[in-house]
C-alpha cells in the first residue's frame, strides 16, 4: 500500500486512479445526456430519450437486419421526423426529400460511406458532391439507354441460359430455387459488362472464386459502417493469424484489386489493338479509349476505371438478384398478374427484343409496383446538412447532421399510396406527381443509381423469358409469404434467401 499525503489511511495509488476514472466518465456520460436531452440543437426533434443519448438502439437493429422496420415503427410513433442517434435525424416528407437530394444543392454522403467500402474510389462511395460531378461527367454516355442497347445481346444470352437451366430443373421434378440461378447470372451479365468477359458462373453452376471474394467484402462492409475502428484492428491482425479462414477473409481486397485490375488491362488492350474499331462492348470502353487522350475533359486513370468496374459488379449484381427475385415472386403469387402479361406478351411478334418489351404498358405497371415495395434498396442512407444547417420541416437542423430518408416508408405512406400495402399494379395507371416523387428505388435525384437502366433491361428480360418458358411453373409449397419476408442487411432480401417455384400440380395455373 502507498500512504499518500494528506489522507489518513493507507490507500492503493492504482485502486484510486481507476476509481477516478469511473467517476469521470459517469459524469461525463451524465453532463452528455442532460446536453442531448435538454440542450442539443436537436433536443426538440421527437424521439424516445435513449436515442438521443446513444447509438445503441440503431445499431441493435442495424446488426438484427431490421432496421428499416424499426425506423419504420419510430415514424408511425412520433412522425415524420424522429431522432434515431445523437446526430442522425430519420425523415419521412416529401418536400425535405426534394431539398436534400436536389440537384442544385444536394447535401453531400456522409461518412458512413467510406466506412463501408474502406474509402474504395469509386462513385458510390464518393463523399464529395465536386468530386462526384467530375466522375459523373467522366462517365458521360456510358449508362444511357444507347449504350445499354448495344449491350442487349449480352444480357440476353445469360438470361436465356439462365432461364434454360431452369427449365431444365424444373423438367427434372422437385423445386428449383430461382434466387440461385438469379444470382449466378446477374454476376455474369455484369462480369462481362463491366471487364469485357463473365465470371462462368452459370456454366459451371457455382459461384465463382472472384464472386465469392466480393460476398466476404460486402458482409465486412456492413459490420464495418457500424464499428470501423474495431474492423481496421480486426483486419490488421488478422494477417498475424496463420489459420486458412482468417487468412482467405485477409486477403479478399487485395485478390479483388488484382483480378479487377488484370481484367481491366486485358480489356484495355482489346480497345487500343482492336482493327476493324469495334471492340467487345462494355461500360468502360469509351472511357478506357480516352484515358490518353489530351483532348477528353474529363478523364479517368486506368486505376479508377478498375475500381468503378468493380463497384458496379458489387452494386448491380445483388439488386438485380433480389428486385428480379421478387418480381417473379409476385407474378407467380398473383394468377391475374401472370395472366395478363402472358397475354402481352402473346402480342409481341418475333423475336423478343427489349425495344418491344419497353412498348408492354402493363409489364411497366407491374415492374413500377415491384420497384415500390420490393427494391432492394430500401433503407435510408445518410446525407449531411451543409454549412450553415438548413431549415427541414420545422427543425433547424446544424452543419454536420446526418439525415436519412428510407424508401420503405416513403414508398408506403398512406396519404400518398392507397392501400400502400398492397401490390397493384393498377395504381401507376393515373400516377399523381406526390407518387413519382416519392419513389428512391434508385436512389435521390442528385446521386441517383447509374446503373438503372441496365437493371430495368434485365428486369424486362427476366420476366418475359421465364414466363414465357416457364408458363406451367407455380411457387412451391416452401414459398409462403413468410419465407419472403425481408432481412435487412443494407439491402433487403427474403430471410428463406429462396424463391423455390415446381411443375403446377393437377394442371393448377
Amino acid at each position: 500500500m502507498a500512504r499518500i499525503d494528506g489522507i489518513p489511511f493507507d490507500v492503493n495509488v492504482v485502486t484510486l486512479a481507476i476509481f477516478a476514472a469511473i467517476c469521470g466518465f459517469i459524469v461525463y456520460r451524465v453532463l452528455t445526456t442532460i446536453h442531448e436531452l435538454y440542450f442539443s440543437p436537436l433536443a426538440d426533434v421527437p424521439g424516445p430519450w435513449h436515442t438521443a443519448v446513444s447509438r445503441a438502439w440503431l445499431t441493435w437493429n442495424v446488426m438484427a437486419g431490421r432496421r428499416i422496420f424499426a425506423v419504420h415503427e419510430m415514424h408511425m410513433k412520433y412522425g415524420p421526423f424522429v431522432r434515431i442517434s445523437p446526430t442522425e435525424i430519420a425523415i419521412a416528407d416529401l418536400d425535405s426529400l426534394r431539398r436534400i437530394y436536389s440537384p442544385s444543392e444536394p447535401y453531400r454522403k456522409s461518412d458512413w460511406y467510406l466506412n463501408m467500402t474502406g474509402g474504395t474510389d469509386s462513385i458510390f462511395a464518393l463523399v464529395h458532391n465536386d468530386a462526384h460531378r467530375y466522375r459523373r461527367k467522366a462517365y458521360g454516355n456510358a449508362f444511357s439507354n444507347s449504350n445499354i442497347t448495344m449491350l442487349e445481346p449480352v444480357v440476353r444470352r445469360h438470361v436465356q441460359t439462365c432461364v434454360s437451366k431452369v427449365k431444365r430443373d424444373l423438367e427434372g421434378g422437385g423445386p428449383v430455387n430461382v434466387m440461385q440461378w438469379l444470382h449466378l447470372m446477374a454476376a455474369d451479365i455484369n462480369g462481362e459488362v463491366s471487364y469485357g468477359k463473365d465470371f462462368g458462373q452459370l456454366e459451371n453452376e457455382a459461384d465463382s472464386p472472384f464472386v465469392q471474394d466480393l460476398t466476404a467484402i460486402t458482409m465486412i462492409g456492413g459490420i464495418r459502417a457500424e464499428f470501423p475502428t474495431i474492423v481496421e484492428v480486426l483486419q490488421s491482425a488478422a494477417r498475424l493469424i496463420p489459420l486458412p479462414a482468417i487468412q482467405w477473409l485477409a486477403g479478399c481486397h487485395a485478390r479483388v484489386n488484382e483480378y479487377g485490375n488484370k481484367a481491366i488491362a486485358e480489356l484495355q488492350r482489346e480497345v487500343q489493338h482492336c482493327k476493324d474499331d469495334n471492340p467487345r462492348p462494355s461500360l468502360f470502353t469509351k472511357l478506357i479509349d480516352g484515358v490518353d487522350d489530351p483532348t477528353v475533359k474529363y478523364r479517368l486513370t486506368m486505376q479508377e476505371i478498375a475500381h468503378e468496374a468493380t463497384n458496379n459488379i458489387i452494386a448491380g449484381s445483388e439488386t438485380v438478384t433480389i428486385t428480379s427475385t421478387y418480381l417473379l415472386w409476385v407474378i407467380y403469387r398473383h394468377p391475374e398478374v401472370r395472366a395478363k402479361l402472358l397475354s402481352e406478351f402473346a402480342t409481341v411478334d418475333g423475336e423478343v427484343t427489349d425495344e418491344k418489351l419497353q412498348g408492354l404498358e402493363y409489364l411497366r405497371l407491374v415492374i413500377k409496383e415491384t420497384l415500390r415495395l420490393y427494391a432492394a434498396a430500401q433503407m435510408g442512407l445518410p446525407r449531411v446538412v451543409p454549412a450553415g444547417g438548413r431549415q427541414l420541416g420545422p427543425y433547424f437542423l446544424p452543419a454536420g447532421t446526418e439525415v436519412t430518408i428510407q424508401g420503405y416508408t416513403m414508398h408506403r405512406d398512406p396519404d400518398v399510396f392507397e392501400e400502400p400495402f398492397l401490390f397493384k399494379p393498377e395504381r401507376w395507371v393515373n400516377a399523381t406527381r406526390e407518387m413519382e416523387a416519392s419513389i428512391l428505388s434508385w436512389g435521390g435525384a442528385s446521386r441517383s443509381c447509374l446503373g438503372q437502366n441496365l437493371a430495368m433491361m434485365e428486369l424486362r428480360l427476366i420476366a418475359a423469358a421465364m414466363l414465357t418458358t416457364c408458363p406451367d411453373a407455380e411457387l412451391a409449397a416452401s414459398c409462403t409469404d413468410e419465407s419472403m419476408e425481408f432481412e435487412n442487411y443494407f439491402v433487403v432480401m427474403p430471410k428463406s434467401h429462396k424463391l423455390e417455384i415446381q411443375v403446377a400440380q393437377n394442371g393448377n395455373r
